[in-house]
């Protein structure tokens, strides 16, 4: 019970403790902080139009998050999130381009599954280097991004680019194969349904099933789970798979719900940011939700922010680079 309670309440502390020095920084440059905050949160979460926006940063940066954290569950650090979003917002872009004349939901469905797939083979690869070549899964992660990111540009400048196009982009995917508007007017899509949904499989997965116990053993105990018959390997590849394959979902639903085609550098460092998510989440499926639309919220008030209050956008940078700072040393104070 303790654990839990402190669990809520460190996260709270960090963010608060961010906000307090974003504050300082906001008087620093000769601007009210209080008039800052204002703009931020009530134009990002009591506006139509800006919690539509809010919601659209949301839904990628829930997927990415849920698939770092099963990662952190099963004792991998996954950092490699960026890279497996492309690869997934590729897979469905594939299957919007190629697969015809099939019903709605169908190619909906499909394309979600091209994009989870393809998320998951990119992330199969660190799998493997770890578990069978013992190389840590945080340089080849880290590397892989890269690959990814430049694979995306030769494709959409290449075989995959439009036409006669101003820009390096895809042609359009299918209409049969776009999330639905849930919002008119707006750009929110039903990708946060998706994301809302993979939210609760998770759940369920990790605190229900045996992949999800033999999961989070190996992530605590690496030799228990052997001495207990469990294989480590397979475990360690499956978790990067299940990794991979939400944060190929984030992808999917960038291209599918936003994009409608597939651009160049077209992340805006989703994959990045929802590492600092599953930290601030503390390993709860439930609260990455939360800190997600948090997230969402500080990335899409901030150009309002900067633009009413006159205030930089990189304040917010720094309100989430000091809140994940603050994370990990209350995690090593819980250990302590």
């Amino acid at each position: 019970m303790r654990d839990k309670i402190n669990n809520l309440i460190y996260p709270i502390i960090a963010i608060t403790i961010s906000l307090i020095i974003g504050a300082i920084l906001i008087i620093l440059i000769g601007k009210s902080p209080l008039e800052a905050y204002k703009v931020l949160f009530q134009e990002s979460l009591f506006s139509y139009y800006g919690f539509a926006n809010t919601l659209t940063k949301t839904s990628p940066l829930l997927l990415a998050s849920l698939g770092i954290l099963v990662a952190l569950k099963g004792g991998q650090f996954n950092i490699g999130g960026e890279g497996q979003i492309y690869l997934g917002a590729l897979g469905s872009t594939l299957a919007g381009l190629f697969i015809k004349n099939i019903p709605n939901l169908l190619h909906i469905i499909l394309a979600l599954i091209f994009g989870f797939f393809s998320g998951s083979l990119w992330g199969l690869i660190p799998g493997y280097l770890k578990a069978y070549r013992g190389i840590n899964e945080v340089i080849t992660t880290l590397l892989l991004n890269y690959i990814a990111i430049n694979f995306i540009s030769y494709l959409v400048n290449h075989p995959l680019a439009e036409p006669n196009a101003p820009g390096a982009y895809s042609p359009l995917i299918a209409e049969a194969a776009k999330l639905p508007v849930i919002l008119p007017k707006t750009l929110a899509h039903a990708g946060i349904f998706v994301g809302i949904i993979a939210m609760i499989a998770v759940g369920i997965l990790l605190q229900k099933t045996i992949i999800g116990y033999e999961i989070e053993v190996v992530g605590l105990n690496p030799k228990a789970a052997t001495y207990g018959g469990i294989s480590v390997s397979k475990t360690i590849l499956l978790t990067m798979a299940l990794s991979g394959g939400l944060c190929g979902l984030a992808g999917a639903t960038e291209v599918m719900g936003l994009k409608y085609r597939l651009f160049e550098n077209f992340s805006a460092g989703y994959g990045f940011n929802a590492v600092a998510i599953a930290f601030l989440s503390r390993g709860n499926v439930f609260a990455v939700l939360l800190t997600s639309l948090f997230f969402g919220a500080l990335l899409s008030g901030a150009n309002v922010m900067q633009r009413s209050a006159e205030v930089p956008f990189t304040i917010i940078t720094v309100i989430q680079g000091l809140t994940l700072l603050f994370v990990g040393v209350s995690s090593q104070i819980k250990k302590e």
